[in-house]
């Protein structure tokens, strides 16, 4: 290390709380004048009349602390939060539940693949296989579309690859938008998982010109560093609440009581979390209220759950049932795993012989008689069995709606996407 960088670190304070479990003094930086950072001070800090200066134990989650003075305000933002009193706040309502009479069967837990024979999962790929090749009608296009409100962000050349990965992502989603007439005058657009906010953000200034159209942002967490502040007010009006997507009544949001119809947008929404989703959207409709379409990016397949999962009527249809389901959950993450080496070991091997021999994968691989080429297809074929689930859902609803690889897999391999609109298929 150069010695004036040296230097120059070594004269940074550093908190003098001493962790034992570490063996360490604590990292974190202070404030000018102070010895000890915000999270240690209630130890030094205990006879301290000053309640500007005082932190304390937070009384919802003994790990972290604030300031005395501020303890009013903490508490009602503090993620530690457990009970909800708003009114659009119905526990479990968009939970799902078993179809009675499918395989006759109780929920079963999660599993991993390790708990499966061999035979059940060879069972649940020929099931698989034969879908493919004799009842389900493939149709997903590949459509990379682009909105030009994201051009000159993309385009600036400080941004790193992460960065861009996001924008071409939300670029393609708003041009669904766009090109299936989903942007609409007397609009609310619900993000579900909406996070830090950034594809509301963008979306808040697509809809500029667009009159009486609104954005809600539904988070069940309070994530820090919020796009929130740098909503544009006058691009449209936007809320922003807190709730379990399983536990919300949009009907009962006093927010969407002036707008027409609503449209629910996701970017990666996490696993099950896209199914509540759904069937949020079909209460608002349920409850008298119109849904006017979707468009949602999926994620994290091996997260989904049987009992919220909306596609149990498309596996019955199917000769599927609940095992394959969980089955199929362990496999979808043959199609993103990659080699299984790391990146100097993935220039070394013979790519193509690595990925169609037998002999560079285990040996549970090998009683299953697969290649790596061979399971990231099965891998990919299990996520679109799982989300033509989904769609077979929403059509029933009276949706039109498709599948759509809507940005290429060089800049996500999770780039499968559903588009759903009231209305003419035309």
């Amino acid at each position: 290390m150069d010695k004036k960088f040296e230097k120059l670190e070594s004269d940074i304070p550093q908190c003098k709380h001493f962790v034992v479990r570490k063996k360490r003094f604590c990292k974190m930086t202070v404030k000018a004048g102070n010895e000890y950072c915000g999270e240690h001070m209630p130890q030094v800090l205990e006879n301290n009349k000053d309640e500007d200066a005082l932190r304390v134990t937070c009384p919802l989650d003994p790990k972290h602390t604030c300031y005395a003075s501020k303890l009013a305000k903490h508490l009602k933002i503090c993620n530690a939060r457990k009970e909800y009193n708003e009114k659009y706040i119905l526990k479990g309502v968009n939970a799902g539940e078993l179809i009675p009479d499918l395989n006759n069967t109780s929920i079963i837990k999660q599993q991993s693949l390790d708990n499966y024979t061999i035979e059940e999962i060879k069972g649940t790929i020929n099931k698989i296989i034969n879908l493919y090749e004799n009842d389900l009608k493939l149709s997903i296009t590949d459509k990379f579309l682009t909105h030009p409100l994201l051009e000159e962000e993309i385009s600036k050349p400080e941004y790193g690859d992460k960065t861009k990965k996001h924008l071409h992502q939300t670029s393609s989603i708003l041009g669904y938008l766009k090109e299936f007439n989903l942007i609409q005058p007397d609009t609310a657009f619900i993000e579900f998982g909406a996070g830090k906010g950034k594809l509301s953000f963008w979306l808040a200034n697509a809809l500029e010109k667009v009159p009486n159209t609104k954005v809600l942002l539904v988070e069940r967490a309070s994530p820090r560093h919020k796009m929130d502040n740098k909503f544009d007010k006058s691009t449209g009006v936007t809320y922003r609440i807190r709730a379990d997507i399983a536990d919300l009544v949009l009907s009962k949001v006093d927010a969407l009581n002036n707008s027409k119809q609503v449209v629910g947008i996701t970017k990666h929404l996490c696993g099950d979390a896209t199914d509540l989703a759904l069937r949020c959207l079909k209460k608002y409709q349920d409850d008298g209220k119109i849904t006017l379409g979707l468009c949602m990016a999926f994620c994290c397949h091996h997260r989904c759950s049987w009992t919220p999962y909306t596609g149990k009527e498309f596996f019955k249809e199917h000769d599927l049932n609940e095992t394959d389901f969980d089955i199929m959950r362990g496999m979808v993450s043959w199609s993103t795993c990659g080699t299984g080496f790391s990146r100097v070991k993935n220039r070394e091997v013979n790519n193509e012989f690595y990925m169609t021999s037998l002999e560079t994968v285990g040996e549970r691989d090998k009683e299953l008689g697969l290649s790596r080429h061979e399971k990231e297809i099965i891998g990919k074929k299990c996520k679109i069995i799982l989300n033509y689930g989904r769609m077979s859902y929403m059509d029933k609803l009276g949706f039109n709606c498709k599948l759509h690889y809507y940005v290429s897999p060089n800049v996500s391999l999770e780039n499968l996407c559903i588009v759903g609109f009231k209305g003419n298929k035309n």
